[in-house]
């Protein structure tokens, strides 16, 4: 079996010999084919697998296009502008040809990145900039197209140094607020200004039983900066948190699976869980409880 160069034709008793060479291949009485590494090539490989694509332009027989070829990863081009830099000390005269608006080589007026003067540089024959630093950076295709070619990684702990201290001013200010408001409900409550004796009053004793419950109102109120409200990103929506800590869950007040339907898309248990206890001693009977209290089943008369 051999592979002839693409497009050239064979005559008649060229295909026959061709032929016969690869039936005495096949039966074992010639020897196999060589490639061009000098490995043997099977002689029941098809003839569309052994010949090699136009575009290779193989003159010799070859399995090469069939196996998977090693890429090799070229070393990362660190190399990127010098952004801002000068070449060297700024010139004493206006040279020919330098920028007519800040006096420097490496560009025109037209693509001068200068404040435009009111008189350039010239005419005044003064404040003339130096020159910039040009490079040729030769990038490959992926060097061209890399997003982040020449970013610089250290500029990430500015950024995280600047958020910090706004996260920390953030705090602050929400700490004094939430002192401020303790100190303003205190004095409208109670006969006590002290802040210790506000944030009592606001979250209840500090008993030993009641003390992990007012830390986490706490929390939810703020003081340990945690908002009650919180944006939702993808609506643009306040969404107000599930419920306060010391709230006994709606589905927790029977835990019968037999009780009142809990639906937890709305969170809103309709029945009464407890139907066996006086719905005027009952601490929730049911959202229907609610909405028949008060002056709701006077509403539809208004409609």
């Amino acid at each position: 079996m051999s592979s002839s160069a693409p497009g050239a034709r064979k005559t008649r008793d060229e295909v026959k010999k061709a032929k016969e060479l690869d039936e005495a291949r096949k039966a074992g009485t010639a020897p196999a084919e060589l490639d061009e590494e000098g490995n043997e090539i099977n002689p029941h490989i098809p003839q569309y697998i052994l010949q090699a694509p136009w575009y290779l332009s193989s003159d010799k027989p070859t399995l090469k296009h069939q196996r998977v070829q090693s890429d090799k990863v070229a070393p990362a081009n660190t190399q990127w502008y010098a952004r801002g830099q000068k070449a060297g000390p700024a010139a004493i005269k206006f040279r020919k040809g330098a920028c007519t608006n800040c006096g420097a080589m490496t560009h025109n007026a037209k693509t001068c990145v200068e404040r435009p003067r009111k008189v350039g540089a010239k005419y005044t024959q003064s404040d003339i900039q130096a020159d910039e630093v040009v490079q040729s950076v030769s990038l490959d295709y992926d060097g061209k197209r890399d997003r982040w070619n020449g970013y610089d990684p250290d500029h990430w702990d500015q950024v995280m140094q600047t958020h910090e201290r706004t996260e920390q001013e953030r705090r602050k200010k929400k700490a004094e607020m939430m002192v401020q408001k303790a100190l303003e409900s205190a004095e409208k409550g109670s006969t006590a200004a002290d802040t210790p004796a506000a944030e009592k009053s606001v979250f209840g004793s500090d008993s030993e039983e009641g003390a992990s419950d007012d830390e986490d109102l706490k929390e939810q109120v703020g003081f340990n900066n945690a908002p009650v409200q919180k944006m939702d990103p993808k609506t643009h929506t306040t969404v107000r948190n599930l419920r306060m800590r010391e709230d006994v869950a709606k589905y927790l007040r029977n835990l019968d699976v037999n009780s009142a339907h809990y639906d937890p898309k709305t969170r809103s248990m309709r029945e009464n869980p407890n139907p066996m206890i006086n719905p005027a001693e009952a601490e929730f009977s049911g959202d229907n409880f609610t909405r028949a209290s008060g002056q709701a089943s006077s509403l539809p008369d208004l409609q």
